[in-house]
């Protein structure tokens, strides 16, 4: 009997136990995300240009695309975006702050300058004139800490494509609406650096195994990291505290420098190329990008 209360006694230490650490097992942070809109002067102005359905397009498509690159980082549950922006709004008009199914993070996105013009050039010696379509985008995407109201990101966003056609000498310099690759390619660049941007200021990179002369970095195949690569890599010193602002910040202590080998729907592999000091759970910063590669046919 005595036996079987000790066994008992353990079991129900071993349940408690387990419970713990499933109550302090990390847990996805929790984001809303606001439709995303272009300025009053940058909807006027694309009006007059002529291209209104060119943005149009952009926000639309962008809309859906942040949402997908966001939750393919993997790192948020991801609410409600017709009622967080509902609620943003109601929020904001009341003056009061923001609310929505306790909410960790919200995330809003504003299109701040869009261009979609063709460029033309005349060679009078082939008689034909060369036509380029230009398409420029910049937004700003601000990641705000709902339960402080404290802004902890605020990036500006600038992507340009150009496309090149064979057209007739007769062709003059035009706004141009005419096909959907630019859009579609512009948009999926800028939804790719916000989503990187979000999942880097909540989550930065980290190094989450070793070996030999070889590190596994905790970022996949949709977080936009590429092969050819550099990135820093940081261990995390003392706290440190402003003098001006009281805002406080971890030291941050560089022990190393990889390059990126290998990208998987898991994570990513990369060799050091330096090394005095790089572990498990060091942070990783992009030092040198590397251009995508051409779509293959």
């Amino acid at each position: 009997m005595k036996f079987l209360k000790i066994l008992s006694f353990f079991a129900l230490g071993a349940l408690l136990t387990g419970s713990v650490i499933a109550q302090e097992a990390p847990a996805k942070k929790k984001l809303a995300i606001t439709k995303i809109a272009a300025t009053d002067a940058v909807k006027s102005r694309m009006l007059k240009q002529g291209v209104g359905l060119s943005l149009a397009s952009v926000l639309e498509a962008l809309d859906s695309q942040v949402y997908d690159r966001v939750l393919s980082t993997k790192r948020f549950e991801i609410l409600e975006r017709s009622d967080a922006d509902a609620l943003a709004k109601e929020s904001a008009a009341a003056g009061s702050a923001f609310q929505f199914q306790q909410a960790d993070y919200l995330l809003t996105i504003r299109v701040d300058g869009f261009n979609d013009r063709m460029e033309t050039r005349t060679f009078a010696s082939l008689g034909k004139t060369v036509t380029s379509r230009v398409i420029e985008l910049s937004a700003v995407a601000k990641i705000t800490e709902v339960s402080t109201q404290r802004a902890i990101a605020s990036t500006n966003f600038q992507v340009s494509r150009r496309e090149a056609d064979q057209l007739s000498a007769n062709t003059v310099e035009k706004n141009g609406q005419e096909s959907d690759i630019l859009l579609t390619d512009i948009t999926r660049e800028m939804a790719q650096k916000i989503a990187t941007r979000v999942a880097d200021a909540v989550f930065p990179a980290r190094v989450i195994g070793k070996r030999d002369k070889i590190v596994t970095i905790n970022r996949n195949d949709t977080s936009g990291i590429k092969v050819g690569q550099v990135w820093e890599v940081f261990t995390l010193g003392g706290e440190l505290v402003d003098p001006d602002t009281g805002d406080k910040t971890r030291e941050e202590i560089y022990v190393g420098k990889v390059k990126i080998s290998r990208v998987t729907p898991q994570n990513s592999q990369a060799d050091i190329l330096e090394d005095t000091g790089i572990d498990r759970l060091a942070i990783v910063r992009l030092k040198d990008d590397v251009p995508d590669q051409p779509a293959t046919e």
